[in-house]
């Protein structure tokens, strides 16, 4: 079958009116992650309480265990990947935007900079399974699945929570605010002056803010953020490699096709040949 021409991508209107949705899934049945790459309109909450299972976000694979929990952020393409395992039991429960809080928001923008799979206790798992038990029960009943839905996020956004410093969090903040600039400008502006002085700060004070954020310079950021784009592209659309490279903002393939080889190790036409 040949690629299509974009990533697919879901919507919560096609799998529910009530801007919630909650599935069980069992390594006994047939229910698992979609294998190939998608991206959806709406946040995913994934608990396993038993088994294990591999999931692919941007490129990064992440292993969960029973107990794990992991959140898939808008827009994220996510898949499962073609070489591992999903046998495990668990929910995932999905939320529209619009259902979480501006605080909520934010608190899964900054787990998003570096998702990561995280533990809420053997407690809080137990409340968790037993709140998606009773949610599943009553997903007919929009009063009583928006309570339900909302204790959900509580439980796992209060295992999120970190007695973060005041200086990493304005770093925090710098690098989100860098994160949504680039959403908006990153086909046009790549220059890590041009987002310092957007910002108002220094380029020092932005490579310093980013560094303690990601581990990466403002510079290296930036760049990732054209790599991560160009690999989606290549790997999951049927674009030529010039036309991946004209639509991230680069006239020059050439220099597009160095930029790729210096962060990836081989050109973007080799990259793709050597997709399995």
């Amino acid at each position: 079958m040949s690629k299509p021409r974009n990533i697919p991508f879901s919507k919560m209107e096609n799998i529910s009116v009530s801007g919630i949705f909650i599935k069980r899934f069992d390594r006994d049945g047939t229910t698992a992650m979609k294998s190939y790459a998608h991206r959806d309109d709406y946040y995913i909450f994934v608990l396993l309480t038993g088994g294990s299972a591999s999931i692919e976000i941007d490129f990064e694979r992440k292993e969960l265990n029973s107990g794990d929990i992991l959140i898939v952020s808008p827009w994220q393409v996510h898949r499962k990947p073609a070489d591992g395992l999903w046998c495990a039991d668990g929910w995932l429960v999905a939320f529209s935007p619009e259902m979480l809080s501006e605080s909520e928001v934010r608190v899964i923008d900054e787990y998003s900079i570096s998702p990561h799979t995280f533990s809420a206790g053997v407690n809080i798992v137990e409340d968790i399974v037993a709140l998606c038990s009773m949610l599943e029960r009553n997903s007919d009943n929009d009063y009583i699945s928006n309570a339900l839905a909302s204790a959900v996020k509580c439980f796992v956004l209060s295992a999120l929570d970190s007695p973060d410093k005041e200086i990493s969090g304005r770093y925090t903040a710098i690098t989100l605010k860098l994160r949504k600039l680039l959403d908006r400008h990153l086909t046009q502006e790549k220059s890590p002056a041009a987002y310092a002085a957007m910002l108002n700060i220094s380029e020092v004070y932005l490579n310093e803010a980013v560094k303690c954020a990601t581990g990466l310079s403002a510079g290296a950021y930036i760049r990732g953020r054209v790599i991560v784009q160009a690999k989606r592209q290549l790997t999951y659309t049927s674009l030529s490699a010039k036309e991946i490279a004209y639509s991230l903002g680069y006239d020059d393939y050439t220099y597009f096709s160095k930029l790729f080889r210096k962060c990836v190790g081989m050109s973007p036409s080799d990259y793709r040949k050597n997709l399995k």
